[in-house]
């Protein structure tokens, strides 16, 4: 999933479904696990000048970058963290693990051949699923579909109870939702269709 429809899911599950979660930690958890692939991208891409390509082909698989992108969608990890949570009373600390622990769920049915292992530090194992939010070979018309929807959906129920600059910003990740996915699916369908 994208990072930003992991933060109004996450934001929606947690903030309605357990009001006295804070919104912050649940943003904060949400965005997370891909904090490490943003720092790498702006580093290899800006401050390298690296072609995107090879940024997924060369860098994003490097032995340091994957553990630390792995770990950080590890669901052993983020139940301990939420847990921790619990015991100490935090309810920061709770909104922001369940959340993490959200995030990589989501993520674990939409990886296909770029799979995180989701079981560490118990198990090196990688699902490889059948679908992917990314990768047309693997359904992602559809899947970033069905996510583009949800997010929205989610963004609209998120907003009737949202300040006007909440809303806005709600607003903003529904219309990114639909820019992205114009420009990287229906672009392809369109132009097949030109003389």
């Amino acid at each position: 999933m994208h990072t930003p429809g992991h933060a109004v899911l996450n934001l929606w599950l947690l903030g309605n479904g357990a009001p006295s979660l804070p919104a912050l930690p649940i943003i904060a958890g949400a965005i997370a696990p891909d904090v490490p692939i943003v720092i790498l991208y702006l580093r290899e891409r800006y401050l390298r000048g690296m072609p995107e390509e090879r940024i997924w082909r060369e860098s994003y698989q490097r032995p340091f970058w994957l553990n630390l992108i792995h770990g950080a969608h590890s669901l052993p990890l983020a139940l301990v963290g939420a847990l921790g949570g619990l015991a100490l009373g935090s309810a920061e600390l709770t909104a922001f693990f369940t959340s993490v622990f959200l995030h990589a769920l989501a993520d674990l049915p939409v990886h296909a051949e770029d799979a995180h292992r989701h079981f560490l530090p118990f198990s090196q194992y990688r699902f490889i699923s059948p679908l992917s939010y990314w990768d047309v070979r693997y359904h992602a018309r559809t899947v970033a579909l069905v996510e583009a929807i949800g997010v929205c959906l989610a963004a609209v129920l998120l907003a009737r109870d949202a300040s006007t600059s909440a809303r806005l910003l709600l607003a903003s990740v529904g219309v990114w939702y639909l820019v992205n996915y114009g420009r990287s699916f229906l672009s392809t369908v369109w132009s097949s269709f030109r003389p």
